[in-house]
């Protein structure tokens, strides 16, 4: 009886644990709808959504997904994205992850492992331009897929939550990763004003950048926040963003003893909280606030300044209860010409409780500015060294 022959083995091909990112932020300090609000350094994060994912070559298989929510997100997502191998999303380098370095450090290992399908396909069609490049145009124009919004996804953002959530846009951009891979291609608007769809075809250098083969790189990641405040190669920089990029490198290392007295005094009963969550609230000032507080608490002159003091007290109770926030948001008056009865009891509601809200951060602010004072006139006080990095 002839042997059968023994059966090769072939090698199975490497998959990877890939983490798709969304990131739902609070811009603070907006004036107006009409006003754009400077870079991701001045935004709040508030919910991230990761979807998981094995990856090789080819095939692309979504094992789970999380949504990260609460006053330390930074610090749990950075932890999160640690286990993957590779960490895809868009605008992840260009705006989550600048939001999300004002708040705990970033290793550079997470940052070796990123890849940004926002910088890549901007680059790749020239740098001249980024209309036509959001999620929500290239999904539609390349997937034929509408971005869902208003909790319309497969999600329910939950009560008092506005928006939808950021699972629904990690598991669409895994659909534009996956086409971009197989398809080398993407359909996007030209311009603004010609919004007639233009298909650009992927050579293989974006390939390599979009496989994660080819990386921006931690070195050039820092080099271009800190020197242009904008992380698109040909894109035109943001002076306050570059600065408080600055400044957030440096403040890392600070006292930031003025802001734990505020924190003890307006928040008694919840005890001091993480140095993040005391950083986080300097993202609800805007950022010409955020600049100069950020500046001032570096050269130790923050609790000068009780107006400061005060604004800053109060984005910290907004950070540390954010409930409220939405609540105050959603309470506003919606005026309609039709509508002659409407009921303002819960707009009244939400305004009295943001006054008194208002005067506990002055009631706080003035203590910590006199007992400021009080060692300055007295014996020098011994230098804080608490302070660490989040």
């Amino acid at each position: 009886m002839a042997k059968s022959k023994p059966r090769r083995r072939t090698a199975r091909p490497v998959r990877r644990l890939v983490a798709f990112v969304d990131a739902d932020v609070a811009k603070g300090g907006r004036v107006s709808r009409h006003q754009l609000t400077k870079g991701p350094e001045s935004w709040q994060l508030e919910r991230v959504g990761i979807v998981w994912a094995r990856a090789d070559e080819r095939c692309l298989t979504p094992v789970g997904d999380e949504l990260i929510d609460g006053p330390l997100a930074a610090v749990d997502t950075v932890a999160a994205l640690e286990r993957a191998d590779l960490v895809v999303g868009h605008g992840l380098l260009q705006s989550d992850l600048r939001a999300l370095a004002m708040l705990t450090p970033l290793p550079d290992a997470l940052l070796d492992a990123c890849v940004d399908t926002l910088v890549v396909l901007h680059e790749a069609r020239g740098g001249q331009w980024a209309t036509g490049l959001n999620l929500g145009d290239l999904s539609w124009h390349t997937l034929r897929t509408r971005r869902a919004k208003h909790g319309n996804g497969r999600f329910d953002p939950g009560p008092g939550r506005r928006g939808f959530d950021p699972r629904d846009d990690a598991r669409l951009h895994a659909r534009l990763w996956q086409h971009l891979r197989t398809r080398a291609s993407f359909t996007a608007p030209a311009r603004a004003l010609d919004r007639a769809p233009v298909t650009c075809t992927l050579d293989a250098a974006v390939l390599d950048q979009v496989h994660g083969r080819q990386v921006l790189g931690a070195a050039e990641w820092h080099r271009r926040r800190l020197t242009r405040g904008t992380i698109h190669a040909q894109g035109q920089g943001d002076l306050t963003a570059a600065a408080l990029a600055a400044a957030a490198d440096t403040n890392f290392h600070d006292d930031l003893t003025p802001l734990r007295a505020c924190a003890t005094e307006l928040l008694a009963n919840a005890g001091p909280p993480h140095d993040t969550v005391l950083l986080a609230a300097f993202q609800l000032l805007g950022p010409g606030a955020n600049l100069k507080a950020r500046q001032a608490l570096t050269a130790g002159r923050f609790a000068r300044s009780v107006e400061r003091l005060t604004a800053y007290t109060e984005a910290l109770w907004k950070t540390v209860h954010p409930d409220a926030r939405h609540r105050w948001r959603a309470a506003e008056p919606r005026y309609d010409p039709v509508v002659r009865e409407m009921d303002f009891s819960a707009p009244h509601a939400a305004q009295a409780e943001q006054r008194q809200v208002y005067r506990q951060a002055v009631a706080a602010a003035e203590r910590v500015h006199q007992a400021w004072r009080q060692t300055r006139s007295g014996p020098a006080a011994p230098h804080s060294t608490t302070a660490g990095r989040p």
